[in-house]
Protein backbone atom coordinates (compact mmCIF):
# COMPACT_ATOMS: atom_id res chain seq x y z
CA UNK A 1 0.00 0.00 0.00
CA UNK A 2 2.87 2.47 1.01
CA UNK A 3 4.90 1.77 -2.33
CA UNK A 4 1.50 2.52 -4.53
CA UNK A 5 0.92 5.64 -2.51
CA UNK A 6 4.40 6.96 -2.99
CA UNK A 7 4.20 5.79 -7.15
CA UNK A 8 0.93 7.80 -7.06
CA UNK A 9 2.58 10.57 -5.45
CA UNK A 10 5.21 9.99 -8.02
CA UNK A 11 2.80 9.83 -11.29
CA UNK A 12 0.97 12.85 -10.09
CA UNK A 13 3.94 15.14 -9.67
CA UNK A 14 5.20 13.75 -13.34
CA UNK A 15 1.30 14.61 -14.55
CA UNK A 16 1.72 18.49 -12.79
CA UNK A 17 5.14 18.73 -15.06
CA UNK A 18 3.57 17.89 -18.35
CA UNK A 19 0.44 20.06 -17.72
CA UNK A 20 2.24 23.06 -16.10
CA UNK A 21 5.71 23.15 -17.89
CA UNK A 22 4.51 25.89 -20.38
CA UNK A 23 3.34 28.37 -18.43
CA UNK A 24 6.22 29.72 -16.47
CA UNK A 25 7.06 33.52 -15.97
CA UNK A 26 9.84 35.01 -14.53
CA UNK A 27 9.73 37.53 -11.59
CA UNK A 28 11.90 39.07 -9.24
CA UNK A 29 14.05 37.92 -5.57
CA UNK A 30 14.80 40.89 -3.71
CA UNK A 31 16.30 40.62 -0.86
CA UNK A 32 18.83 42.45 1.59
CA UNK A 33 21.96 41.68 -1.12
CA UNK A 34 20.27 42.71 -4.17
CA UNK A 35 17.84 41.32 -6.55
CA UNK A 36 17.81 38.09 -8.30
CA UNK A 37 15.36 36.69 -11.20
CA UNK A 38 12.91 34.38 -10.17
CA UNK A 39 10.94 31.67 -11.99
CA UNK A 40 6.82 31.78 -11.23
CA UNK A 41 4.07 29.75 -12.21
CA UNK A 42 -0.28 30.53 -11.62
CA UNK A 43 -2.61 28.03 -11.24
CA UNK A 44 -6.12 28.25 -10.32
CA UNK A 45 -5.43 32.17 -8.77
CA UNK A 46 -2.38 30.39 -6.76
CA UNK A 47 1.07 31.57 -7.43
CA UNK A 48 3.99 29.24 -7.42
CA UNK A 49 7.51 29.90 -7.03
CA UNK A 50 11.02 28.10 -7.85
CA UNK A 51 12.32 26.89 -4.40
CA UNK A 52 15.42 25.70 -5.62
CA UNK A 53 16.19 29.53 -6.39
CA UNK A 54 14.61 31.23 -3.35
CA UNK A 55 16.65 29.10 -0.99
CA UNK A 56 19.69 29.74 -3.00
CA UNK A 57 18.61 33.56 -2.41
CA UNK A 58 18.66 33.06 0.92
CA UNK A 59 22.25 31.12 1.24
CA UNK A 60 20.77 27.96 2.41
CA UNK A 61 20.43 24.75 0.57
CA UNK A 62 17.73 22.16 -0.85
CA UNK A 63 18.13 18.47 -1.47
CA UNK A 64 15.40 15.92 -2.47
CA UNK A 65 14.28 13.32 0.46
CA UNK A 66 12.37 9.95 0.20
CA UNK A 67 9.11 11.65 0.80
CA UNK A 68 9.75 15.43 -0.58
CA UNK A 69 12.67 17.92 -0.07
CA UNK A 70 14.69 18.52 2.78
CA UNK A 71 15.83 22.49 3.07
CA UNK A 72 18.72 23.97 5.24
CA UNK A 73 18.99 27.68 6.23
CA UNK A 74 21.44 28.47 8.89
CA UNK A 75 21.03 26.21 11.91
CA UNK A 76 17.11 25.33 10.79
CA UNK A 77 16.12 22.13 9.43
CA UNK A 78 12.87 22.49 6.79
CA UNK A 79 10.56 19.85 4.61
CA UNK A 80 8.02 19.70 2.64
CA UNK A 81 6.49 17.53 0.18
CA UNK A 82 4.39 17.60 -3.35
CA UNK A 83 1.25 15.58 -1.66
CA UNK A 84 0.62 17.81 1.18
CA UNK A 85 0.61 21.47 1.95
CA UNK A 86 1.97 21.23 4.86
CA UNK A 87 5.58 21.88 5.36
CA UNK A 88 7.29 21.72 8.64
CA UNK A 89 10.31 23.14 10.32
CA UNK A 90 12.09 22.08 13.58
CA UNK A 91 9.04 21.16 15.33
CA UNK A 92 6.64 23.70 14.01
CA UNK A 93 4.01 23.42 10.90
CA UNK A 94 4.15 25.79 7.98
CA UNK A 95 0.95 25.77 6.62
CA UNK A 96 -0.04 26.59 2.66
CA UNK A 97 -3.06 27.19 0.73
CA UNK A 98 -2.30 24.81 -1.19
CA UNK A 99 0.47 21.76 -1.82
CA UNK A 100 3.57 22.12 -3.91
CA UNK A 101 3.84 21.54 -7.10
CA UNK A 102 6.55 19.90 -8.94
CA UNK A 103 7.19 21.17 -12.86
CA UNK A 104 9.91 19.26 -14.96
CA UNK A 105 11.62 17.86 -11.57
CA UNK A 106 12.14 21.01 -9.78
CA UNK A 107 9.63 21.93 -6.84
CA UNK A 108 7.89 24.76 -6.93
CA UNK A 109 5.78 26.08 -3.72
CA UNK A 110 3.02 28.84 -3.03
CA UNK A 111 5.26 31.59 -1.83
CA UNK A 112 3.20 31.49 1.85
CA UNK A 113 5.84 28.97 2.12
CA UNK A 114 8.54 31.24 2.98
CA UNK A 115 6.86 33.52 5.29
CA UNK A 116 5.58 30.17 7.10
CA UNK A 117 9.23 29.76 6.93
CA UNK A 118 11.81 33.07 7.62
CA UNK A 119 9.10 33.68 10.69
CA UNK A 120 9.81 31.31 12.33
CA UNK A 121 13.63 30.58 11.80
CA UNK A 122 14.49 34.28 12.57
CA UNK A 123 13.89 38.02 11.92
CA UNK A 124 12.25 37.90 8.24
CA UNK A 125 9.53 37.94 6.24
CA UNK A 126 8.11 37.68 2.75
CA UNK A 127 5.95 39.82 0.63
CA UNK A 128 4.27 38.96 -2.16
CA UNK A 129 3.66 41.85 -5.05
CA UNK A 130 1.20 40.71 -7.03
CA UNK A 131 1.60 43.79 -9.40
CA UNK A 132 5.58 43.83 -9.82
CA UNK A 133 6.06 40.35 -9.29
CA UNK A 134 8.60 40.55 -6.54
CA UNK A 135 9.33 38.34 -3.53
CA UNK A 136 10.38 40.82 -1.33
CA UNK A 137 12.28 39.42 1.67
CA UNK A 138 12.34 41.83 4.35
CA UNK A 139 12.77 42.64 8.02
CA UNK A 140 9.45 41.12 9.88
CA UNK A 141 7.16 43.66 11.58
CA UNK A 142 7.38 42.98 15.29
CA UNK A 143 4.14 42.50 17.17
CA UNK A 144 3.77 42.43 21.07
CA UNK A 145 2.36 38.86 21.47
CA UNK A 146 0.39 37.93 24.54
CA UNK A 147 1.52 36.20 26.76
CA UNK A 148 -0.24 34.05 30.05
CA UNK A 149 1.84 32.82 33.15
CA UNK A 150 0.26 30.36 35.41
CA UNK A 151 1.94 28.64 38.33
CA UNK A 152 0.77 25.41 39.72
CA UNK A 153 2.26 22.99 42.42
CA UNK A 154 1.09 19.28 41.39
CA UNK A 155 2.24 16.33 43.72
CA UNK A 156 5.93 17.99 44.76
CA UNK A 157 6.28 20.03 41.43
CA UNK A 158 5.89 23.08 40.39
CA UNK A 159 4.70 23.57 37.12
CA UNK A 160 4.98 26.68 35.35
CA UNK A 161 3.63 27.04 32.01
CA UNK A 162 3.91 30.01 29.87
CA UNK A 163 1.15 30.21 27.21
CA UNK A 164 2.34 32.41 23.74
CA UNK A 165 -0.39 33.50 21.32
CA UNK A 166 2.45 32.36 18.64
CA UNK A 167 5.76 30.67 18.57
CA UNK A 168 8.84 33.04 19.17
CA UNK A 169 12.14 31.73 20.13
CA UNK A 170 13.44 31.94 23.33
CA UNK A 171 16.85 30.74 25.49
CA UNK A 172 16.71 29.96 29.67
CA UNK A 173 19.44 30.49 32.35
CA UNK A 174 19.19 29.39 35.77
CA UNK A 175 20.76 31.89 38.08
CA UNK A 176 21.38 31.12 41.93
CA UNK A 177 17.83 31.71 42.76
CA UNK A 178 16.24 32.26 39.79
CA UNK A 179 15.24 31.20 36.33
CA UNK A 180 15.06 33.76 32.87
CA UNK A 181 13.29 33.17 29.93
CA UNK A 182 14.51 35.38 27.04
CA UNK A 183 11.99 35.83 24.40
CA UNK A 184 13.50 36.81 20.30
CA UNK A 185 10.88 39.06 19.87
CA UNK A 186 8.13 41.66 21.57
CA UNK A 187 5.78 40.70 24.68
CA UNK A 188 2.44 41.68 25.60
CA UNK A 189 2.68 41.08 29.21
CA UNK A 190 -0.50 40.10 31.51
CA UNK A 191 1.54 41.70 34.34
CA UNK A 192 4.67 43.74 35.75
CA UNK A 193 5.35 41.44 38.76
CA UNK A 194 2.87 38.68 40.50
CA UNK A 195 3.82 37.20 43.42
CA UNK A 196 2.60 33.64 44.17
CA UNK A 197 1.74 31.26 47.31
CA UNK A 198 3.78 28.33 45.87
CA UNK A 199 6.65 26.21 47.66
CA UNK A 200 9.15 26.54 45.24
CA UNK A 201 8.00 30.08 43.30
CA UNK A 202 8.01 33.60 45.08
CA UNK A 203 7.04 35.80 42.04
CA UNK A 204 6.94 36.34 37.92
CA UNK A 205 8.30 39.86 36.72
CA UNK A 206 9.13 40.45 33.14
CA UNK A 207 11.08 43.52 31.81
CA UNK A 208 10.23 43.95 28.20
CA UNK A 209 11.43 40.72 25.93
CA UNK A 210 12.90 38.81 29.80
CA UNK A 211 10.49 36.76 32.06
CA UNK A 212 12.20 36.61 35.38
CA UNK A 213 11.29 33.81 37.68
CA UNK A 214 11.92 33.84 41.07
CA UNK A 215 12.39 30.66 43.50
CA UNK A 216 11.99 30.35 47.40
CA UNK A 217 15.59 28.99 47.69
CA UNK A 218 18.68 27.87 45.60
CA UNK A 219 18.01 24.31 45.64
CA UNK A 220 15.31 24.38 43.36
CA UNK A 221 16.40 22.43 40.42
CA UNK A 222 14.02 21.73 37.12
CA UNK A 223 13.39 20.73 33.49
CA UNK A 224 11.68 22.71 30.55
CA UNK A 225 10.63 21.93 27.54
CA UNK A 226 7.44 23.15 24.96
CA UNK A 227 4.71 22.01 23.78
CA UNK A 228 1.96 22.77 20.92
CA UNK A 229 -1.39 23.89 19.56
CA UNK A 230 -1.02 26.61 21.52
CA UNK A 231 2.71 27.60 22.14
CA UNK A 232 3.67 26.50 25.84
CA UNK A 233 6.86 26.48 27.64
CA UNK A 234 6.85 24.42 30.64
CA UNK A 235 8.88 24.58 33.45
CA UNK A 236 8.73 21.68 36.23
CA UNK A 237 10.37 22.61 39.47
CA UNK A 238 11.17 20.42 42.36
CA UNK A 239 13.17 20.33 45.31
CA UNK A 240 16.92 19.15 44.68
CA UNK A 241 20.71 19.95 44.72
CA UNK A 242 22.08 23.60 45.45
CA UNK A 243 22.88 25.13 42.31
CA UNK A 244 26.24 26.56 41.47
CA UNK A 245 26.52 30.29 41.90
CA UNK A 246 26.84 32.06 38.58
CA UNK A 247 24.57 32.15 35.71
CA UNK A 248 24.40 29.43 33.53
CA UNK A 249 21.94 28.14 30.57
CA UNK A 250 19.06 25.85 31.49
CA UNK A 251 18.80 23.17 28.30
CA UNK A 252 15.41 22.11 27.64
CA UNK A 253 15.34 18.89 29.31
CA UNK A 254 19.20 17.66 30.18
CA UNK A 255 20.83 16.71 26.76
CA UNK A 256 23.20 13.74 26.09
CA UNK A 257 23.83 14.45 22.72
CA UNK A 258 27.52 14.03 23.00
CA UNK A 259 27.01 10.55 24.30
CA UNK A 260 26.20 7.80 21.58
CA UNK A 261 24.41 4.91 22.22
CA UNK A 262 21.21 3.90 23.94
CA UNK A 263 21.44 5.41 27.36
CA UNK A 264 18.66 7.79 28.18
CA UNK A 265 14.80 6.10 27.58
CA UNK A 266 11.55 7.36 28.09
CA UNK A 267 8.77 4.88 29.41
CA UNK A 268 5.30 6.43 28.72
CA UNK A 269 2.86 4.65 31.51
CA UNK A 270 -0.37 4.97 29.06
CA UNK A 271 -3.53 7.19 29.97
CA UNK A 272 -3.41 8.80 33.92
CA UNK A 273 -6.23 10.71 35.99
CA UNK A 274 -9.71 10.91 34.03
CA UNK A 275 -8.65 9.06 30.87
CA UNK A 276 -8.67 5.58 32.80
CA UNK A 277 -7.89 3.39 29.94
CA UNK A 278 -9.58 0.38 29.14
CA UNK A 279 -11.52 -1.74 32.59
CA UNK A 280 -11.06 -5.07 33.10
CA UNK A 281 -14.45 -7.02 33.61
CA UNK A 282 -13.50 -7.37 37.60
CA UNK A 283 -12.78 -3.51 37.79
CA UNK A 284 -8.68 -3.22 37.03
CA UNK A 285 -7.56 0.27 34.91
CA UNK A 286 -5.64 -0.06 32.55
CA UNK A 287 -4.09 3.41 33.68
CA UNK A 288 -3.11 1.41 37.16
CA UNK A 289 -1.43 -0.99 35.50
CA UNK A 290 0.77 1.05 33.32
CA UNK A 291 2.07 2.80 35.93
CA UNK A 292 3.08 -0.04 37.87
CA UNK A 293 4.85 -1.53 35.42
CA UNK A 294 6.10 1.28 33.94
CA UNK A 295 7.54 2.07 37.59
CA UNK A 296 9.00 -1.41 37.83
CA UNK A 297 10.70 -1.19 34.54
CA UNK A 298 12.37 2.56 35.39
CA UNK A 299 14.07 0.56 38.47
CA UNK A 300 15.06 -2.14 36.26
CA UNK A 301 16.64 -0.25 33.95
CA UNK A 302 18.34 2.09 36.20
CA UNK A 303 19.61 -0.76 37.80
CA UNK A 304 21.62 -1.93 34.21
CA UNK A 305 22.63 1.79 34.24
CA UNK A 306 20.26 3.55 32.05
CA UNK A 307 19.03 7.17 32.82
CA UNK A 308 15.02 6.62 32.78
CA UNK A 309 12.64 9.11 32.72
CA UNK A 310 8.31 8.55 33.41
CA UNK A 311 5.82 10.48 30.79
CA UNK A 312 4.26 10.52 34.39
CA UNK A 313 5.20 9.42 37.91
CA UNK A 314 1.82 9.41 39.63
CA UNK A 315 -2.52 9.09 38.45
CA UNK A 316 -2.09 12.40 36.84
CA UNK A 317 -3.31 13.99 33.20
CA UNK A 318 -0.36 14.12 30.60
CA UNK A 319 -1.69 15.10 26.47
CA UNK A 320 -0.24 12.55 24.09
CA UNK A 321 1.63 15.51 22.37
CA UNK A 322 3.32 16.08 25.60
CA UNK A 323 4.22 12.65 26.08
CA UNK A 324 6.93 12.37 22.71
CA UNK A 325 7.74 16.00 23.71
CA UNK A 326 8.89 14.79 26.92
CA UNK A 327 11.05 12.26 25.15
CA UNK A 328 12.21 15.24 22.30
CA UNK A 329 13.32 17.35 24.90
CA UNK A 330 15.26 15.06 27.29
CA UNK A 331 17.05 13.95 24.10
CA UNK A 332 15.99 10.17 24.46
CA UNK A 333 17.21 7.29 22.77
CA UNK A 334 14.71 4.97 22.75
CA UNK A 335 10.65 5.98 23.63
CA UNK A 336 8.56 3.25 25.18
CA UNK A 337 4.54 3.38 25.99
CA UNK A 338 3.22 0.65 27.66
CA UNK A 339 -0.39 -0.21 27.56
CA UNK A 340 -2.87 -2.33 28.04
CA UNK A 341 -5.38 -4.38 25.55
CA UNK A 342 -9.03 -4.91 25.08
CA UNK A 343 -10.88 -6.79 22.68
CA UNK A 344 -14.73 -7.31 22.31
CA UNK A 345 -13.94 -11.34 22.02
CA UNK A 346 -13.84 -12.40 25.54
CA UNK A 347 -10.64 -14.98 24.89
CA UNK A 348 -8.60 -12.28 23.18
CA UNK A 349 -5.11 -12.72 25.02
CA UNK A 350 -1.53 -12.24 24.17
CA UNK A 351 0.78 -9.28 23.45
CA UNK A 352 1.48 -6.87 20.50
CA UNK A 353 3.54 -4.66 19.63
CA UNK A 354 3.74 -1.82 17.55
CA UNK A 355 5.63 0.95 15.55
CA UNK A 356 4.45 3.80 13.40
CA UNK A 357 2.71 4.22 10.47
CA UNK A 358 0.29 6.46 8.53
CA UNK A 359 -1.48 3.34 7.35
CA UNK A 360 -2.29 0.39 9.64
CA UNK A 361 -0.61 -3.39 9.09
CA UNK A 362 -4.44 -4.35 9.80
CA UNK A 363 -7.88 -3.77 11.37
CA UNK A 364 -7.64 -4.95 14.55
CA UNK A 365 -4.25 -2.52 14.21
CA UNK A 366 -6.20 0.04 13.13
CA UNK A 367 -8.72 -0.03 15.68
CA UNK A 368 -6.45 -0.31 18.43
CA UNK A 369 -4.86 2.58 17.19
CA UNK A 370 -8.40 4.36 17.53
CA UNK A 371 -9.21 3.48 21.03
CA UNK A 372 -6.04 4.47 22.18
CA UNK A 373 -5.91 8.07 20.33
CA UNK A 374 -9.82 8.67 21.92
CA UNK A 375 -8.10 10.14 24.75
CA UNK A 376 -6.86 13.42 22.47
CA UNK A 377 -10.08 15.26 21.36
CA UNK A 378 -7.96 16.29 18.11
CA UNK A 379 -5.85 12.60 17.92
CA UNK A 380 -6.47 12.19 14.03
CA UNK A 381 -7.45 16.18 13.23
CA UNK A 382 -6.07 16.19 9.96
CA UNK A 383 -4.47 13.37 7.89
CA UNK A 384 -2.37 15.93 5.94
CA UNK A 385 -1.31 17.07 9.22
CA UNK A 386 -0.42 13.65 10.87
CA UNK A 387 1.24 12.57 7.37
CA UNK A 388 3.07 15.40 7.50
CA UNK A 389 4.63 14.83 11.09
CA UNK A 390 4.74 11.36 10.62
CA UNK A 391 6.93 11.63 7.60
CA UNK A 392 9.29 14.30 9.07
CA UNK A 393 12.92 13.66 8.53
CA UNK A 394 14.06 12.60 11.80
CA UNK A 395 10.98 9.79 12.16
CA UNK A 396 11.68 8.45 9.09
CA UNK A 397 15.20 7.82 10.01
CA UNK A 398 13.96 6.19 12.69
CA UNK A 399 11.27 3.94 11.31
CA UNK A 400 13.26 0.58 10.56
CA UNK A 401 14.89 1.14 14.05
CA UNK A 402 11.56 1.26 15.82
CA UNK A 403 10.59 -1.70 13.93
CA UNK A 404 13.54 -3.51 15.03
CA UNK A 405 13.26 -2.46 18.66
CA UNK A 406 9.14 -3.66 18.52
CA UNK A 407 10.41 -6.73 17.51
CA UNK A 408 12.75 -7.69 20.51
CA UNK A 409 10.27 -6.53 23.00
CA UNK A 410 7.54 -8.90 21.25
CA UNK A 411 9.88 -11.90 20.65
CA UNK A 412 11.49 -11.66 24.46
CA UNK A 413 7.70 -11.12 25.79
CA UNK A 414 6.80 -14.38 24.06
CA UNK A 415 9.25 -16.15 25.71
CA UNK A 416 8.85 -15.02 29.19
CA UNK A 417 5.81 -15.29 29.53
CA UNK A 418 4.20 -17.80 27.28
CA UNK A 419 1.29 -15.82 25.76
CA UNK A 420 0.00 -15.95 22.61
CA UNK A 421 2.41 -14.33 19.71
CA UNK A 422 0.22 -11.81 18.17
CA UNK A 423 3.24 -10.13 16.26
CA UNK A 424 4.51 -6.73 15.97
CA UNK A 425 2.17 -4.36 13.74
CA UNK A 426 2.36 -0.88 12.68
CA UNK A 427 -0.80 2.19 13.26
CA UNK A 428 -1.14 4.97 13.51
CA UNK A 429 -0.88 5.94 17.40
CA UNK A 430 -1.00 9.39 18.04
CA UNK A 431 1.27 8.92 20.88
CA UNK A 432 3.86 8.07 18.63
CA UNK A 433 3.85 10.89 16.01
CA UNK A 434 6.75 13.25 16.40
CA UNK A 435 9.11 11.02 18.58
CA UNK A 436 12.41 11.94 17.04
CA UNK A 437 13.82 8.35 18.33
CA UNK A 438 13.25 4.66 18.16
CA UNK A 439 9.76 4.03 19.54
CA UNK A 440 7.60 1.70 20.05
CA UNK A 441 4.15 1.22 22.11
CA UNK A 442 3.43 -2.43 23.54
CA UNK A 443 -0.04 -3.74 24.75
CA UNK A 444 1.26 -6.18 27.27
CA UNK A 445 -1.83 -8.27 27.37
CA UNK A 446 -5.68 -8.13 27.23
CA UNK A 447 -7.55 -6.44 30.54
CA UNK A 448 -10.59 -7.56 29.01
CA UNK A 449 -10.02 -11.18 29.28
CA UNK A 450 -10.62 -12.31 33.49
CA UNK A 451 -8.07 -14.63 33.25
CA UNK A 452 -5.09 -12.10 32.19
CA UNK A 453 -6.80 -9.78 34.24
CA UNK A 454 -5.89 -11.77 37.28
CA UNK A 455 -2.49 -11.69 36.02
CA UNK A 456 -1.86 -8.44 35.34
CA UNK A 457 -2.78 -7.40 38.96
CA UNK A 458 -0.18 -9.89 40.91
CA UNK A 459 3.77 -8.96 41.29
CA UNK A 460 5.10 -12.46 39.73
CA UNK A 461 3.74 -11.41 36.14
CA UNK A 462 4.24 -8.00 35.79
CA UNK A 463 7.98 -9.01 37.31
CA UNK A 464 7.76 -11.38 34.05
CA UNK A 465 7.27 -8.84 32.09
CA UNK A 466 9.51 -6.53 33.02
CA UNK A 467 12.35 -8.84 32.91
CA UNK A 468 11.51 -9.41 29.46
CA UNK A 469 11.30 -5.74 28.59
CA UNK A 470 14.79 -5.28 29.90
CA UNK A 471 15.98 -8.28 27.84
CA UNK A 472 14.60 -6.50 24.97
CA UNK A 473 15.89 -3.25 25.55
CA UNK A 474 19.60 -5.13 26.21
CA UNK A 475 19.61 -6.60 23.20
CA UNK A 476 18.38 -4.06 20.92
CA UNK A 477 20.87 -2.09 22.09
CA UNK A 478 23.66 -4.33 22.30
CA UNK A 479 22.46 -4.42 17.97
CA UNK A 480 22.00 -1.06 17.55
CA UNK A 481 25.52 -0.11 19.17
CA UNK A 482 27.00 -2.98 17.22
CA UNK A 483 25.29 -1.16 14.16
CA UNK A 484 26.84 2.04 14.76
CA UNK A 485 30.53 0.92 15.36
CA UNK A 486 30.75 1.12 19.31
CA UNK A 487 30.93 -2.33 20.12
CA UNK A 488 32.30 -5.38 18.31
CA UNK A 489 30.06 -7.86 16.74
CA UNK A 490 29.05 -11.31 19.05
CA UNK A 491 29.87 -14.09 17.67
CA UNK A 492 26.90 -16.20 16.44
CA UNK A 493 24.26 -13.57 17.28
CA UNK A 494 21.90 -13.00 14.19
CA UNK A 495 21.22 -9.15 14.10
CA UNK A 496 17.69 -7.59 14.56
CA UNK A 497 15.97 -7.15 11.15
CA UNK A 498 13.51 -4.29 9.99
CA UNK A 499 10.92 -3.73 8.00
CA UNK A 500 11.54 -0.38 6.76
CA UNK A 501 13.33 2.78 6.74
CA UNK A 502 17.03 3.88 6.23
CA UNK A 503 20.18 2.65 8.50
CA UNK A 504 20.78 3.69 11.51
CA UNK A 505 23.54 6.28 12.38
CA UNK A 506 25.41 7.26 15.34
CA UNK A 507 24.43 9.98 17.27
CA UNK A 508 27.81 11.37 17.99
CA UNK A 509 27.95 14.50 17.94
CA UNK A 510 24.21 15.34 16.07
Amino acid sequence: MKRFSIIAMIAAAALASIVMAQSEHQATLRTAAGDKPLTFVQQSGQTYVSAFEVIAGLGGSIAPDATGYKVTIGDAIAAFGPDSRYGVVREDLIEMPVPPITIEGKPFVPWQFFSGLLTRTGDLDATWDVTTHVLIIHPRQMIAVPAQVTVTDIQGISKIVVTLAMPLEYTISREPAAYTIRFRGTLQAPFADESYEDPRVAKASFNANVLRIDLKGPDIAGDAYRLENPFRIVLDLRQGAAHAPGTTPLTPGPRLRDAPGIRTIVIDPGHGGKDVGAAGPNGLLEKDVTLAVARKLSSALERIGARVILTREDDSIVSLDQRTAIANQYDADLFLSVHMNAAVVKGAKGSETYFLSLEASDEVARRAAETENASAAHALAGASDLKLILWDLAQQEYLQESSRFAQAIQEELNKATGVQNRGVKQAPFKVLVGATMPAALVEVGFISNPDEEAKLQTDGFQNSMVEALVRAVERYKGEYETRAGLLSPPAGVPPLTGGMGRQPKSRTGT
